[in-house]
């Protein structure tokens, strides 16, 4: 049986949970799901003050939640790191996908919520005027396969830092290829 790796998992912060939110970092690892072996890693750090020009949404809860002295450190981290431009983020997240060297149609791509990272991260593909080279058809969502599987996420460790994406990513995959492994 062949396990390649084609699937992306993808971690998002934000200033909203809105549709529309500034979305403060994108990260993705390579995995696969058969096998939970990680392969290339991505970050991208983004211009919040472009994107509210273009239209994104910023909330009064999620700078709350960000307030919390557990998650400070993270967001302090976060608003430190060199940002680019929205346009270079998502070009740089689009040439790092082609550089995987799978056909994006066969992507499986995984956010945490059907309705919050891969729809956050396609629309400011939208509002920014950039194709994301990943068709919809390939998203996934990790809560409803752990729902299916019944698995309860709180049971897993986290290793490394909550709210750093690629640590994120990471805790996700461990749980999506334990889910896996159980329905099969």
């Amino acid at each position: 049986m062949n396990h390649k790796m084609n699937h992306i998992m993808m971690d998002i912060e934000t200033l909203s949970t809105d549709s529309n939110g500034a979305i403060l970092s994108i990260d993705a690892v390579l995995f696969s799901l058969q096998t939970g072996s990680l392969g290339k890693m991505f970050t991208v750090f983004i211009d919040i003050k472009e994107q509210v020009k273009e239209g994104a949404v910023l909330d009064r809860e999620t700078f709350n939640w960000w307030s919390r002295p557990e998650n400070v450190p993270t967001f302090d981290r976060l608003v430190a790191s060199k940002k680019l431009g929205v346009r270079d983020a998502l070009v740089s997240f689009n040439n790092w996908i082609k550089s995987l060297d799978i056909e994006v149609n066969n992507v499986k791509l995984w956010g945490n919520g059907s309705g919050f990272d891969n729809v956050l991260v396609r629309n400011l593909y939208k509002r920014s005027g950039i194709e994301f080279i990943i068709p919809f058809w390939c998203d996934n969502d990790v809560r409803t396969l752990v729902t299916i599987a019944n698995l309860d996420t709180r049971d897993f460790k986290f290793e490394g830092i909550k709210h750093n994406g690629v640590d994120d990513c990471k805790h996700q995959i461990n749980y999506c290829h334990t889910a896996y492994k159980l329905l099969r």
